[in-house]
């Protein structure tokens, strides 16, 4: 799928500094003459943002199943992907969204679901058009759950800590197996050390063949 826009996502778990450092991309890629989009997943849609409260809002009866989330997230998504994410792209837009399709193999892939199926049910529902980068924020664990003390804990948050730590071998997995696509980036740094390191990977992937 061609298109002429640049896709970013950015990628990680809960308190490494996601929301913050996709606001910083995208202002710096605003500076840079770019019209920018940025989306959350799950949200960013009306449709996406109800999905997202089924999915955030502590179970109160049975867990979730494990496909019965993957569905929600993939509804979410192609919804995101239809209404906002395809037409800002097919419009020359840098496109910086807060997960994506990382966060599904990572997080459903922590539940004991298998990659390749997750990509295949992606690929059948037709969410072929990946990131051109993909920036994951690593951080140990028992530090992410720090920096997220002070806020009330979502579904997610609320998963063992062993949950989370498959969490973030898978992401690290992900890197080693998508080198091209995933670049990890040590979240322990300060903000504005960070913020740079994005904006110059950024900045390098989107000059190559393209002109800003």
């Amino acid at each position: 799928m061609s298109d002429p826009g640049f896709f970013i996502s950015v990628e990680g778990l809960d308190g490494s500094g996601k929301t913050t450092q996709v606001g910083l991309l995208a202002e710096a890629m605003s500076r840079l003459g770019r019209r920018v989009t940025v989306v959350r997943d799950p949200g960013s849609t009306a449709l996406g943002e109800r999905i997202r409260e089924l999915l955030l809002e502590p179970s109160a009866g049975s867990p979730m199943a494990p496909w019965a989330e993957t569905a929600l997230f993939l509804a979410s998504r192609l919804q995101l992907a239809a209404e906002v994410i395809q037409p800002a792209l097919a419009g020359g837009e840098v496109v910086v969204s807060d997960r994506y399709l990382d966060s599904t193999l990572a997080y459903q892939g922590a539940r004991g679901l298998a990659a390749d199926d997750i990509v295949t049910l992606h690929r059948v529902c037709g969410l072929e058009r990946l990131p051109d980068l993909t920036l994951i924020l690593d951080l140990p664990v028992e530090l992410a759950v720090t920096r997220r003390r002070n806020g009330t804990p979502d579904r997610m948050e609320l998963e063992a800590t062993s949950y989370h730590e498959s969490v973030r071998s898978g992401y690290l997995g992900l890197a080693r197996h998508f080198p091209d696509r995933l670049v990890i980036l040590d979240a322990t740094r300060p903000a504005d050390e960070l913020a740079k390191l994005c904006r110059e990977l950024a900045v390098e992937r989107l000059t190559v063949g393209r002109e800003i």
